[in-house]
């Protein structure tokens, strides 16, 4: 499978990773033991703190758990001086040195002194108080952080991933905000990899989050937030640094970033340019942009309609022969008053980029075709996201909040597209030029009449306007018996002009009615309002000038959808002991009309009641267990509406159905966690069932290559299952975890006028191990491996993908870092037999010599200069191998100041 010198290598590291632990485990002893109050009551969340009198030690640091509990791991015969802090309690010190495992207790004392006074006096380097933590972040820093990120992965029960998503005790922040103020989207990615580490003084992790103070206990939101607390130097100051670097084949790029803040003012400007392919916007900054995850499940936005716009494809574009990237941001956040408060943020990128592909596709059907298909592609594309927000909160009763938010886009796409079987060749050349410009306003105002009464009133109004001109150079006539193509010299010229103009409104009013501390009632009324304007033109362009149209055979779209949703319900919380259980019924009244060249072609009205429950049992602090059902519905666009045909590629065509009608599923899901600090333990597992009852499919005819997808309202059923979850524990410097998820589903197509059952599995897990030493090298090495297993009547196929890696990170002779990471690809389709082997490798020396704002860094990507790599992808009636063309090596010489 791996050649012999791959698995000797692998072997060689994982063996250096273990005698290293079986090494530090043989030196350390355990300290463990308990701490109470003076009625001898268990103390949680109490700070101990183990500092050796010796240099070249590291602090030591634990948290009591629930019941009291701690343990420390410490160097044997090494003398520490202990703190143990509580709030409200007298600080105990004691000195230790340790020959052997030992158990010791303590007892501390209530404090006659205020609480404020005792945090301020301690400087407890925890505080953990309802539902925040606090971090004081010197206690945890080394010397060697260069960003947030840096720290962040110092702090205990915090996690941060390559991309720079944080976890806090298992949970992910969906918020950034630096000195209460939201920083840009809110997206941890540029705050993490750009905030300097010597600017952070503390880290509130604040769980349950909400905007609206009132609103907290009420509205159950499950966000977590990071609120970064600046050192006092560094307010009313001007910081950041800017970083340049240049290499061979003309590699360059540029990285200012420049904050201030002050106590009324926040300012941030960040900029990146390069020709690297690094992006600092990515898919996930985009997500939050359009209000999150959070509003995608609430519905106020479509998660599909996201990830097929014009933005989504160019941020999920990853592999690329060449990327360049204009990146420049903005943001402001200002105390006009002491109730007024506006932020705002502007963020323009201008990226080029090229892209290569060769995909192998074999066809499910009974002619058997297999095709090869060269992709090549320029993708030119200028976008800007704006915001602005304003908010008003005269008193704690009242909040209001109005926002707009506006994106814009303008591409140019280039790509030649050559497709090759036993029978036919057909080359393409396709020029488009897709436009976006989208507006939002949004208006929301929150008021608390009494402890039993608060309303919250929103509404909000998106007007968006999408076109696109298509432009096909074919070498031959496609679809010739449906596209009424005139010999017109050596090539055949197609025109698409197409554009929705979409208008969508809301209001939607919630009451709270607390009944009493563990009954609640929640009655919601509302309405919204859709209409959506979609066009396509189809015609060929001849030599002369002239056009030749496609009216006469069913083409061309005049389609006008307007949708109304009028609703009512309530949820019903009650709360028992740790138990929470809010079960809702949501009832809904749609009426919808669809109009084709101004002839009304459909006109419906029908209504639901939509049940949900969710139930959540807080068995501790930190372990919980939820249940999540309900009974959902949704429509389509304008543009499945269609009915009449149009080319989406040059062997598809597509037509939609004015006799749709709405989708129902039924989703349930339950998530368990459990974080235990004193055993160094975190688990998280999540099982979900989807059951498709309506859906919206397409019913597709195909012969030879070649395609026809009409859209249909099907009542076929469609069952999904997913399960996931992770494990990983806590050794002295160690960390091991593994990581698993599996995927189900069986659904059923029209494929050819017959109806055909299918089967697809997915499976994925990981297995890793990381230390986290102060002096010694940082190592983290995994073992990945995904299987894809697909399954139809005819035909059965499975992809195996095995990637064994290693990351080291090593701060030696004070002033150097050096990051190293090393990937090795294995992938199989085992249907063919076929074996695609590869290696990718980085590298990184960054050298900053103490106390100067100077930084050098050697910085080399690709550095096995690895060509392309493979992926698979399969539906219904075809599979495709994918050999995806990568940037080459680069290596670049970085410059770094900090201002």
């Amino acid at each position: 499978m791996i050649n012999y010198f791959q698995t000797n290598r692998l072997y060689l590291t994982i063996l250096f990773f273990l005698a290293g632990l079986s090494s530090l485990i043989a030196q350390e002893i355990q300290l463990k033991g308990e701490v109470f109050d003076s009625l001898q009551n268990p103390l949680p969340y109490t700070n101990i703190i183990a500092t050796p009198l010796s240099e070249n030690q590291e602090i030591t640091f634990a948290i009591t758990d629930e019941q009291g509990r701690y343990k420390l791991k410490l160097p044997k015969m090494t003398i520490h001086h202990l703190e143990i802090t509580h709030m409200g309690f007298s600080k105990v010190t004691d000195t230790i040195i340790l020959e052997k495992n030992t158990t010791r207790n303590y007892t501390l004392i209530e404090s006659a002194e205020s609480l404020e006074e005792v945090i301020i006096k301690q400087k407890m380097a925890v505080v953990v108080k309802d539902d925040t933590i606090t971090y004081r972040t010197d206690r945890f820093k080394t010397g060697e952080e260069r960003k947030l990120r840096d720290v962040l992965k110092k702090l205990p029960g915090a996690e941060v991933d390559r991309e720079g998503n944080v976890k806090i005790n298992g949970k992910k922040v969906t918020k950034l905000m630096v000195d209460g103020k939201t920083f840009f989207t809110g997206d941890t990615k540029l705050g993490v990899n750009n905030i300097p580490a010597d600017a952070v003084d503390e880290i509130d992790a604040i769980d349950n989050y909400n905007e609206v103070s009132f609103l907290k206990g009420l509205n159950d939101s499950d966000k977590m937030a990071l609120n970064i607390k600046l050192k006092k130097g560094k307010k009313n100051f001007l910081f950041g640094d800017i970083e340049a670097g240049g290499g061979i084949k003309e590699r360059y790029i540029i990285h200012p970033t420049l904050f201030y803040y002050s106590p009324k003012t926040a300012v941030n400007v960040i900029g990146d340019f390069n020709n690297i392919g690094k992006k600092s916007f990515t898919m996930q900054d985009y997500i939050n942009f359009e209000g999150g995850m959070s509003a995608m499940i609430d519905g106020s936005t479509s998660y599909g309609s996201i990830l097929n716009s014009d933005f989504a494809r160019f941020l999920n574009q990853d592999d690329f022969v060449n990327q360049k990237n204009d990146f420049g941001a903005g943001s402001i956040s200002q105390e006009i008053t002491s109730d007024l408060r506006l932020e705002a943020f502007t963020i323009i990128n201008k990226g080029k980029t090229k892209t290569r592909s060769s995909n192998e596709i074999s066809y499910l059907t009974e002619e058997n075709l297999d095709e090869l298909r060269e992709n090549k592609q320029e993708n030119s594309l200028t976008f800007s996201l704006n915001k602005l927000k304003l908010r008003y909160k005269p008193d704690d009763e009242n909040d209001l909040a109005y926002q707009t938010s506006i994106k814009t886009s303008n591409g140019d796409v280039l790509q030649n597209l050559d497709s090759y079987t036993t029978t036919d060749t057909t080359l393409t050349q396709i020029s488009q030029q897709p436009k976006n410009l989208s507006i939002l306003q949004e208006l929301s105002y929150s008021k608390q009449f009494s402890y039993e009464h608060t309303s919250t009133l929103s509404a909000h109004y998106k007007y968006s306007d999408q076109s696109n001109d298509n432009n096909w150079l074919f070498n031959q006539p496609v679809f010739t018996d449906l596209i009424p193509f005139e010999d017109d010299g050596d090539f055949y010229n197609l025109l698409q002009q197409s554009s929705s103009i979409t208008n969508e409104a809301q209001l939607d009013l919630k009451h709270y009615w607390v009944l009493n501390n563990t009954n609640h009632i929640y009655p919601r009324v509302g309405f919204s309002f859709f209409n959506e304007s979609f066009t396509s033109l189809d015609s060929q362009l001849l030599q002369d000038g002239s056009n030749n149209g496609f009216d006469e055979k069913g083409f061309n779209n005049d389609t006008k959808l307007q949708l109304t949703d009028s609703y009512f319900g309530f949820q019903y919380k009650v709360k028992l002991g740790d138990l929470m259980v809010k079960p809702g019924l949501m009832y809904h009244s749609y009426i919808w009309n669809v109009d084709q060249y101004a002839e009304k072609i459909a006109h419906q009205q029908k209504n639901f009641l939509l049940p949900e429950i969710k139930i959540d049992y807080k068995i501790s602090s930190a372990e919980n267990l939820k249940l999540d059902y309900r009974l959902e519905t949704g429509f389509g666009n304008a543009q499945q509406y269609a009915n009449r045909l149009r080319l989406v590629s040059f062997n598809q065509l597509y037509r939609g159905n004015k006799d749709l009608e709405n989708e129902l599923y039924q989703q349930i899901s339950v998530n368990y966690r459990n974080f235990n600090m004193y055993k160094g333990i975190f688990l998280f597992a999540n099982f979900t069932y989807k059951k498709k009852e309506k859906t919206i499919r397409n019913s597709t005819e195909i012969e030879g290559i070649d395609q026809i997808n009409t859209s249909v309202y099907s009542d076929l059923p469609e069952n999904s299952y997913s399960v996931n979850g992770s494990f990983s524990k806590k050794i002295s410097k160690y960390r091991f975890t593994v990581r698993g998820m599996m995927n189900f589903s069986d659904y059923s197509r029209m494929i050819n006028e017959k109806l055909s059952a299918y089967k697809a599995n997915n499976y994925q897990y990981t297995i890793k191990a990381e230390t986290r030493f102060k002096d010694w090298p940082n190592l983290e090495i995994g073992w990945k491996q995904s299987v894809s297993d697909f399954k139809s009547e005819r035909h059965q196929s499975q992809f195996t993908r095995i990637d064994p890696y290693a990351i080291l990170e090593w701060n030696f002779l004070n002033d150097f870092i050096v990051k190293t990471d090393y990937t090795y690809n294995y992938y199989k389709n085992k249907s063919t037999s076929q074996i695609n082997r590869f290696e990718i490798g980085n590298f990184s020396l960054y050298y900053n010599k103490e106390g100067s704002p100077w930084g050098y860094e050697i910085d080399i990507n690709n550095a096995f200069d690895v060509q392309h790599k493979n992926s698979n992808s399969f539906d219904q009636f075809m599979i495709t191998d994918r050999s995806i063309y990568i940037q080459p090596r680069t290596i670049l010489f970085k410059l770094s100041y900090k201002l």
